[in-house]
């Protein structure tokens, strides 16, 4: 919107604009009580307007009644931004205000004696103002939804604190050795998440890391396709990385290999945290004696019925669960011992498919066959259905 077109809209106005011009204000908070009658105009700028329009020409008050003269300090709280965010690298902010119990006071207390309803809060303009300081120097992009960082300036304490909000980085894993588990562990010094996040660790700089994965399996079973995650590493100093470089570094582990790496996003980890993706197993079993009619074994596809396993009722509530048995194909490899090829829904536990787990999972193959038990266990696909 033009002056003049702001200008004309303030006919209708006259009467509180005097009331305002009166009111010991200085423009920017002249011109806030306006902010809804135009676009394209700074608060500043509406404030030298209405001064025209009631032919005061430009005014300037020594100390402000609403705001004691805020946006006169807003370059000493860019130079402290600039000077706290000086060793991080990032490309967009956000900035937020903490007001100050006097300054919340005065404000409550001006809207309700001018009825202001046209005014935008006082936090909003400092939040604006300040962004457009630090965008002129840094070059950086102000950005509400999805920064890089969070500002917080303080006036009650006269301090800027700023947050670092993390990176993602989306990829697959392949687990290749047994007897390292997924996430931390103290039990365990080597996890897939220390090996995958080592170097992002090295050259981010940041405080900390969490694997988001699409499930997990066992420590001790591999996988042998990619399986989904988010890495997230947090409060990282540098962003800008060079995903094949790291790609390659992970790689050398010969423990763990990734697929190709991409930014990504908060949101991506709750979609793999609501994924569902049937797996197939490959399990090596061996019986207690000799087994007879593998065939048997097609009888148990279908619902399957699991109580929670013993092996982890120290920790999980004790559930009746339903799952799917998609497929098993079975190689005899000789009088004991038969190689399970398993298809299953998400969340069927094997161990206790082929166990039977002293009863608490049926049908089984332990039933079907036989006392069994589990040799080495393997993921061998998941499949992205879902």
């Amino acid at each position: 919107m033009s002056q003049r077109e702001f200008l004309d809209k303030l006919k209708g106005s006259r009467e509180l604009a005097e009331r305002l011009s009166n009111g010991q204000l200085c423009l920017n908070c002249l011109g806030r009580n306006f902010a809804q009658v135009s676009t394209g105009l700074s608060n500043n700028k509406r404030g030298e307007l209405v001064n025209r329009f009631l032919g005061k020409g430009k005014i300037k008050n020594d100390t402000c009644r609403v705001c004691d003269n805020i946006f006169q300090s807003l370059e000493h709280y860019k130079d402290m931004i600039i000077k706290q965010t000086r060793n991080i690298e990032f490309e967009t902010f956000q900035i937020g205000t903490r007001l100050s119990s006097e300054l919340i006071e005065k404000e409550k207390y001006h809207l309700e004696r001018f009825d202001a309803k046209q005014c935008e809060p006082l936090k909003s303009e400092i939040n604006r103002e300040l962004g457009k300081l630090i965008e002129k120097q840094t070059n950086k992009k102000f950005n509400a939804k999805r920064p890089d960082l969070n500002i917080l300036v303080n006036l009650e304490t006269d301090k800027v604190e700023v947050s670092i909000n993390s990176i993602f980085i989306l990829s697959g894993y392949k687990k290749l050795v047994r007897n390292i588990p997924q996430t931390k562990w103290d039990m365990y010094k080597i996890t897939v998440e220390g090996i995958i996040a080592k170097p992002f660790m090295k050259l981010t700089k940041g405080s900390g890391h969490s694997l988001h994965g699409a499930g997990r399996e066992d420590r001790d079973a591999r996988c042998l396709d990619f399986r989904p995650f988010v890495l997230e590493i947090k409060e990282p100093k540098k962003r800008k990385l060079p995903l094949k470089e790291l790609k390659k570094e992970i790689n050398k582990s010969k423990k763990v290999q990734v697929s190709d790496l991409s930014f990504s996003d908060k949101k991506k980890v709750r979609e793999l945290k609501a994924s569902k993706y049937d797996k197939t197993y490959r399990v090596m079993i061996q019986f207690e004696k000799t087994f007879q009619e593998p065939e048997r074994l097609k009888t148990i596809i279908g619902t399957i019925n699991q109580k929670t396993p013993s092996r982890v009722l120290h920790r999980r509530a004790n559930l009746l669960r339903k799952r799917e048995l998609k497929n098993i194909k079975w190689k005899r490899i000789n009088n004991k011992r038969l190689q399970l090829d398993i298809k299953g829904e998400s969340g069927l536990y094997i161990k206790e498919l082929v166990t039977g787990d002293d009863g608490r999972t049926s049908p089984s193959v332990a039933e079907k066959l036989g006392p069994v038990k589990v040799i080495s266990l393997d993921v061998i696909k998941i499949h992205k259905n879902r």
